[in-house]
């Protein structure tokens, strides 16, 4: 009661409080608010709840309004938010952290966007909630403002810091999420569109270089048949890449058909066909090793046949001799030097050696009485057995299995050339075995000389004959009664001459000539079929 004489006591006012005996209303503190007016004393004022203010005197908190908070309870004020957090709510306890790339200052209550340039980025507020923008990161691309950067799709880059956009990689690379570079497509694979994100493998048999933008040659084991436009190939791979012939070496990928690998001791007419054969005879193919010099008459003789041969031999099979002064010797798998021509004389003096010597022989032993016991008993021997008809069946089996297949091209079964095959070292071919039939000229000569040497044999030895027979009349002394006598005995040993030589020696020298005209065909152009 504030006034004298008063007969009674008036009610303490909201947001105070009265003692006994008080002549005026206390307030209540700053921090503490009451609506009653009841209070007797301080500690009946209640206290400021959180994110509320109570001044001194408060009737009821105050919410703190939004960019202010005010955390736990008694509070006589809000707090404004400080810089770098924001609070777009009222009656809040706490302020919420400004995000990343915004602008908060001092009493924010929104998250302002910030002012970073193309190509940079805010990273978290500093102590003045201004954003400090930074450079983007490699293998990411930031548009500015208050955007975080974004990280690269699949199939494009972003090479160095600071790019406000990722790059699409070229064709023939790819590149993973967040890449800072383009990666070359493995071999194998290709990349055929800028921006892919992986390499595709190259569909069967096709393969790749290393950042190839389309598969255009073939895989290892295979190879390429004939050159096109690499589209084509790779719309098309079966029809081009074919599996690697037999006894060829396609171990690599991009193996064309001029760049089949041949191994060592095998050989092929030209680098177009994918027909192999082995080198029987000649140890000088060389297989994928380069050309030799080669003799004009001898390449033509050969068909224009390729390379593959060591060096001094060419041909099919690397049977052929590039010196003309050489010749191809089987029993030396190779070439050699050709005789000189010395060889003749030598082998004529051989014939007259031999012929003198068994003249002299005859003379001799058809004088002794031994020899004509010897004889005696071999015409016994020879009238009971028979040996002139089993040397004659011999002679002309040998003639007949001889010529069956070179002069009337029939073709046995293996079952009985196995066991046939020894006839071919035996031959009555004086010529060849003689002197060597490449080094005498051109095929015709050799033709020539083949078919008339046995004539010439049998002129040379009917003259010998006759010379005897003169030479033994004149000696004898014999009438010329019996001139005609002798004569007719004479041309009867000229005539056995004839025919034992044609008996013996003309099936093996036609057998020569017919085999010197059969050629083996090669195949030289798998798109043709062209044959030499």
């Amino acid at each position: 009661q504030n006034e004298t004489g008063a007969t009674s006591c008036r009610d303490c006012e909201q947001g105070h409080y009265c003692e006994p005996g008080a002549s005026a209303p206390l307030p209540c503190g700053a921090g503490t608010y009451s609506d009653k007016t009841n209070l007797d004393s301080a500690g009946g004022c209640e206290g400021c709840p959180e994110g509320h203010a109570c001044t001194t005197g408060s009737v009821a908190p105050v919410a703190c309004r939004s960019g202010t908070f005010a955390s736990g309870s008694r509070n006589a004020e809000c707090e404004p938010c400080k810089a770098g957090e924001y609070q777009n709510a009222t009656g809040a306890a706490s302020c919420v952290a400004c995000g990343l790339g915004s602008f908060c200052p001092v009493g924010a209550s929104l998250e302002l966007p910030a002012a970073c340039g193309p190509g940079t980025y805010a990273n978290i507020t500093d102590g003045d909630g201004i954003p400090d923008c930074f450079d983007c990161p490699a293998g990411s691309s930031c548009s500015g403002g208050a955007a975080p950067p974004a990280e690269c799709s699949p199939g494009s880059v972003a090479a160095t810091p600071g790019l406000a956009k990722c790059e699409r990689c070229e064709p023939g690379t790819s590149s993973g999420a967040g890449s800072a570079s383009c990666s070359e497509c493995a071999a194998g694979t290709y990349a055929a569109n800028p921006g892919q994100g992986q390499c595709v493998p190259c569909p069967y048999p096709l393969s790749s270089e290393r950042g190839a933008v389309i598969c255009s040659f073939c895989q290892k084991d295979f190879y390429l048949l004939k050159s096109a436009d690499p589209a084509e190939v790779f719309s098309s791979p079966t029809d081009y890449c074919k599996a690697c012939p037999p006894y060829a070496d396609c171990a690599t990928s991009n193996t064309t058909l001029e760049s089949i690998g041949i191994p060592r001791d095998y050989w092929r007419a030209s680098l177009l066909t994918t027909e192999i054969h082995k080198c029987d005879a000649s140890d000088h193919c060389s297989g994928s090793g380069g050309a030799t010099e080669t003799s004009r008459r001898r390449l033509a003789a050969s068909g224009g046949a390729g390379p593959g041969c060591d060096l001094g031999h060419t041909g099919p099979l690397c049977e052929w001799c590039v010196s003309d002064e050489q010749y191809f010797s089987r029993a030396e798998r190779g070439c050699v030097d050709c005789p000189t021509t010395g060889r003749f004389g030598i082998l004529a003096g051989v014939v007259v050696v031999l012929a003198g010597t068994g003249l002299v022989l005859y003379r001799v032993l058809a004088r002794a009485e031994a020899w004509g016991r010897l004889r005696a008993r071999l015409d016994i021997c020879e009238s009971q057995v028979g040996f002139q008809p089993k040397f004659k069946i011999l002679v002309s089996f040998y003639q007949i299995a001889a010529t069956l297949g070179p002069v009337y091209g029939v073709r046995l079964h293996e079952d009985f050339t196995r066991w046939t095959d020894f006839i071919d070292a035996i031959s009555f071919d004086l010529l060849g075995l003689t002197y060597p039939d490449a080094c005498i000229g051109s095929m015709a000569e050799r033709l020539l000389l083949a078919g008339l040497w046995p004539i010439a044999s049998i002129m040379l030895g009917g003259a010998a004959i006759a010379c005897y027979a003169l030479a033994e009349w004149l000696l004898s002394g014999r009438a010329d009664s019996l001139r005609r006598e002798f004569v007719r005995a004479t041309l009867r040993h000229l005539l056995y001459w004839a025919i034992l030589v044609a008996y013996l020696v003309l099936p093996s020298v036609s057998r020569s000539i017919f085999k010197a005209r059969q050629c083996e065909s090669f195949n030289v152009d798998d798109f043709t079929g062209d044959r030499r």
